[in-house]
């Protein structure tokens, strides 16, 4: 009897065991890539124009991503690749290729947000926003639950996580982005081509410095 009931108490140990694990390397984004499938609606206040897209994130954590963004019935918008130190995109509607070193200024000629477009994907992994002037804060549970930069006038707020879902609201000065994740592919195999952005033919090409 003892014997089982020793079986028993350790099984329910060995339960909260795992349990407890599983909980923290999802906290702590233990996953180093994944691939999110992402909408998001955009408001710029400035020019008072709203856009809802669809972006497709491929990441490897720290390292490298890529941003598919298409707008309504699958146009292609945009195409983005980036480390830490380089960036490159292309806008389709004005056929231009960008490509240079990445920085806080590196995307204002897609969006109007003072922010390294690193940080996308730090957004994306529940990972604290980067960079001078930045103070985050944990929700009661352990996650990740806002950042800002006062300075900047920048605001970054995770809501509504569920099932590895989750909704991330973006404000600056005349700006508003609301992004819905859906729960994050973490099995995944990327292609070594698939961080790589080349000028396509007839599309201006501009340094960003």
């Amino acid at each position: 009897m003892n014997t089982r009931i020793n079986h028993f108490l350790f099984g329910i140990l060995l339960t909260f065991f795992v349990s407890g694990c599983v909980t923290k390397t999802v906290k702590e984004g233990a996953y180093q890539k994944a691939q999110w499938e992402t909408k998001a609606l955009i408001k710029d206040q400035r020019e008072n124009k709203t856009q809802s897209l669809n972006i497709d994130i491929y990441a490897i954590k720290n390292e490298r991503a890529r941003l598919e963004i298409t707008a309504l019935l699958g146009f292609q918008v945009a195409s983005l690749v980036m480390s830490p130190s380089e960036i490159s995109y292309i806008i389709y509607p004005q056929k231009t290729f960008f490509y240079g070193r990445n920085s806080d200024r590196a995307f204002t000629r897609m969006i109007d947000l003072q922010l390294h477009p690193m940080n996308l994907t730090n957004i994306a992994f529940d990972e604290p926003v980067r960079g001078p002037g930045w103070k985050c804060s944990l929700d009661h549970t352990g996650f990740i639950s806002q950042c800002e930069n006062s300075q900047r006038g920048i605001r970054v707020n995770w809501l509504d996580r569920k099932e590895g879902q989750k909704k991330v609201v973006i404000t600056a000065p005349q700006f508003e982005m609301q992004w819905h994740f859906s729960a994050p592919q973490t099995e995944v195999q990327f292609k070594t081509d698939l961080f790589t952005l080349k000028q396509p033919t007839g599309f201006k090409a501009i340094q960003i410095n």
